[in-house]
């Protein structure tokens, strides 16, 4: 506040100045836009200083490999986008990604990535836009007409991104490339679409509450049709066999039934393996304890309530993660067959399984596949069933085939334990660390 005396006898008047609200919300927001552009400046700052180490590896190879074979530069290069990822505790393919959008944008994009430089753009757009010039760039082999059209169309590209960056939200941003691409790619429509057809592909996303989502990548005409014919079907679900679904639940159970040919002498027989406490089923502590394996959705007798270990045991689908006790006891009722096998009452371990043989036998991957669930590598999350088994101590130099010197190993882990001087120490609990050597160690934590 600030005073104005009127005269020596009168008293003073005060004169309130008010801060308007507006003006403390322009404040606030100029406060957070300075953060956004730090923050970008310091993305791209970490973005290039991932490609210097990629850079590194790919001039001196010996870092990450011994340097005996020819494609080792080639070895070397995935060993430091590993080291990356561990580091960064984000996936190899976050990190790939990473490299081919600076490694793009710098060469191709310099209006786009000198306005990320001085953090006016975020690396959400420069990835937008490097998607449009990795469809715009000439293929490999291309004349020379066809390498100049295709740096025209990117430079275009460039100038107007640069302005839509700095003017509209990233969803808009990346409508309007897929846009103005469309318009510059100098290959027929019909030509694209045969290409896209080469990508199609089916995902599986878990979700939570034991769910996940089923994608797939097909043609709109394809999945336009395969929409109406559920809705239409579902339509037609009598009302005394709805059992109070919705149309939305009724569709999606008729979608899973379809594709895993419930009713049918098509269905799928495929190895699902499901652990369920034998005191689950029956409702009993028997003292008893047993784990197992099956097939077409089948479920495993597993380790019961009654000593300290079991006592912490759930339900799982191996290599996913807990599932609750009705979806368990519906899998082991479903399960025309189960295998029981019989486990440590105490620490349910199974007993050692010797070999003399190189190749384990398929009994021995079914135990591995139950008791790690995913590759044995520490933060690697990919299914067990898919995995390598390899030995602790290589059969090479004496290691045997039996549980105790066998771990799963994905197919990178697999290939970088033998290709590179990255360490995979197996520890008493059976996971495996890996040690790179730029000496960084993977942990282990508990998951609770």
């Amino acid at each position: 506040m600030v005073f104005f005396p009127t005269n020596a006898d009168a008293a003073p008047v005060v004169a309130r100045v008010v801060v308007g609200e507006d003006v403390v919300a322009r404040a606030l927001l100029d406060r957070v836009w300075e953060d956004e552009v730090a923050l970008n400046r310091r993305a791209v700052v970490r973005a290039e200083g991932i490609c210097e180490v990629v850079d590194l590896a790919r001039r001196h190879p010996e870092i990450y490999t011994s340097g005996d074979h020819p494609d080792d530069h080639d070895h070397a290069v995935r060993a430091a986008v590993f080291d990356l990822a561990l580091r960064l505790q984000v996936s190899e393919d976050e990190v790939r990604g990473l490299l081919c959008t600076v490694q793009t944008a710098r060469e191709q994009l310099p209006l786009v990535w000198e306005s990320a430089r001085d953090g006016l753009v975020g690396l959400r757009f420069v990835e937008a836009a490097v998607g449009g010039v990795l469809r715009l760039r000439a293929p490999l082999g291309a004349d020379a007409a066809a390498v100049a059209y295709a740096g025209e169309a990117i430079a275009v590209l460039d100038r107007a991104a640069v302005s839509w960056a700095l003017a509209v939200p990233v969803g808009v941003f990346r409508r309007r490339v897929r846009v103005l691409v469309d318009r510059l790619d100098p290959v027929p429509a019909a030509v694209r679409h045969a290409r896209g057809m080469a990508d199609r592909r089916v995902v599986v996303e878990d979700a939570d509450d034991g769910m996940s989502w089923l994608m797939a990548l097909i043609p709109t005409v394809q999945a336009v049709a395969i929409r109406r014919r559920l809705t239409s079907a579902a339509k037609h679900v009598q009302k005394d066999r709805r059992e109070g679904r919705t149309r939305d639940q009724v569709r999606a159970d008729l979608c899973s039934d379809w594709l895993r040919g419930v009713g049918t002498d098509k269905a799928v027989k495929t190895t699902v393996v499901v652990t369920v406490p034998v005191g689950l089923l029956t409702g009993t502590d028997t003292g008893s304890t047993g784990t197992g394996t099956g097939s077409a959705g089948s479920a495993a007798v597993g380790p019961v309530a009654g000593n300290p270990v079991a006592d912490a045991i759930v339900p799982q689908l191996v290599g996913h993660g807990p599932i609750d006790p009705v979806t368990a006891r519906q899998a082991f009722l479903d399960a025309p067959v189960f295998r029981r096998v019989i486990t440590d009452p105490v620490h349910g371990v199974v007993l050692e399984m010797d070999r003399r043989r190189y190749r384990p036998t398929k009994a021995q991957r079914d135990w591995l596949v139950l008791q790690h669930g995913t590759c044995a590598r520490d933060g690697c999350d990919r299914l067990a069933l898919d995995s390598d088994l390899d030995h602790d101590q290589p059969w090479a130099h004496g290691g045997r085939t039996d549980i105790s010197n066998l771990r799963p190993l994905c197919p990178a882990d697999h290939t970088r334990r033998h290709r590179t001087r990255t360490i995979y120490r197996t520890r008493p609990d059976r996971t495996v660390q890996a040690i790179t050597p730029t000496g960084h160690h993977t942990t282990d934590p508990p998951p609770f």
